[in-house]
């Protein structure tokens, strides 16, 4: 998708315009945006519950100019605090003159999107997480009307009508099919049709209040834990009740004088009980760094390490520089969760009563990137 900017100086840019808690996925388009000319901003959250600031969107959203390329993405559920976003915010972009992109891959999951009633011009989803098989295919759905914006610059096998060597040029293929590279999964594509009629047999509705109520349960177990000196032993991110949230609960633990436990550590013992958690920033570094305080100096200084950065560099790094905290854990319910998944994963935490860094015993492993790990022997 090209949003290219050919300005004056009296002329205002194409913009491209997200909210802090964009997945990776997202944030990575402002690259091809700022390679246009295209002016990148970020809509920041309220903290603590990490929701959007309106006001401060609705005055970023007032800068399109209509004539020019305007792109909006936000996700109507964050991956990162479960917070589910106004959906009315679609319309109110696209009145402005912006095309909106909303990615769907943590709602639709527990929640119906209902798409006569929000209408994006761009919608993500994940079939996986949908019901968690097959891997790897997911959708991008497409109005008819923002088709004709998109301008694929290049080709690759199954997107072209005709390609010539000697003439050097190409047709692309009409539609969706200019943006489908190479052959389709068709081993994996029925099995979505298996899985949407599951999600049909059980309700949307029906899953969205069995999350509801595991996820208000566990919240509430949560809060309510203490050391025996009384200080807290969870910090949440993200809100404190199921109003406009999830099922995804995003926590760290603290001991009894407050100093943040290894949530790398957290998640070994958790998989030696045979629970699974996730950990770090879940590809979500916006919404991160707004709930645990990072701020732009301490990304800045981050960054100056070069090529060398990596995340596991970076918690150290974090530690020394003011024992912030650069990742966190997150429990997530849905579909197949049941009252025996909280309660087990609530007696785990329960377990880190008076527990401190050293009680809990230091990380065995060390991850220096998502692909190599070394055993530290």
């Amino acid at each position: 998708m090209s949003w290219s900017s050919h300005k004056t100086p009296r002329q205002r840019s194409s913009r491209y315009l997200l909210t802090f808690d964009n997945h990776n996925s997202v944030n990575g388009i402002r690259e091809f945006a700022r390679a246009k000319g295209a002016t990148v901003s970020y809509a920041p959250l309220v903290t603590p519950e990490l929701r959007l600031d309106i006001p401060r969107l609705e005055t970023l959203l007032n800068d399109a100019d209509p004539a020019r390329a305007n792109l909006f993405a936000y996700p109507a559920q964050s991956n990162f605090s479960g917070v589910k976003h106004p959906l009315d915010i679609v319309a109110k972009a696209r009145d402005k003159g912006w095309h909106v992109l909303l990615d769907a891959a943590a709602f639709v999951p527990t929640s119906r999107l209902d798409l006569t009633a929000v209408q994006p011009d761009f919608v993500t989803l994940s079939f996986y997480k949908m019901f968690g098989h097959p891997t790897g295919v997911g959708a991008l759905l497409i109005r008819r009307s923002a088709l004709a914006c998109l301008k694929r610059p290049w080709f690759a096998g199954g997107t072209v009508n005709f390609a010539s060597v000697q003439g050097q040029a190409h047709v692309l293929s009409p539609n969706e099919a200019a943006f489908e590279d190479g052959t389709l999964n068709y081993l994996s594509i029925p099995a979505v049709e298996i899985g949407l009629l599951h999600l049909q047999s059980i309700g949307i509705e029906t899953i969205a209040e069995r999350v509801r109520c595991l996820a208000g349960w566990l919240l509430e177990e949560l809060f309510a834990l203490r050391h025996t000196n009384g200080r807290a032993m969870v910090r949440i991110y993200g809100p404190a009740n199921t109003e406009a949230r999830g099922g995804t609960v995003t926590l760290n633990l603290y001991d009894p004088h407050g100093h943040l436990l290894d949530y790398r550590r957290v998640e070994e013992l958790a998989a030696a009980e045979n629970i699974s958690l996730r950990t770090g920033c879940f590809c979500n570094p916006g919404a991160g760094e707004i709930a645990e305080g990072l701020t732009e100096e301490d990304m800045r200084a981050g960054l100056a390490m070069g090529a060398e950065i990596n995340l596991q560099r970076f918690i150290r790094f974090m530690q020394e520089r003011g024992h912030k905290s650069a990742g966190a854990i997150r429990a997530s319910v849905g579909l197949a969760s049941n009252f025996a998944d909280v309660w087990r994963f609530l007696r785990f935490i329960s377990g880190f009563r008076d527990q401190t860094r050293l009680t809990i015993g230091d990380v065995s492993f060390d991850i220096e990137s998502c692909r190599i790990i070394r055993d530290g022997s």
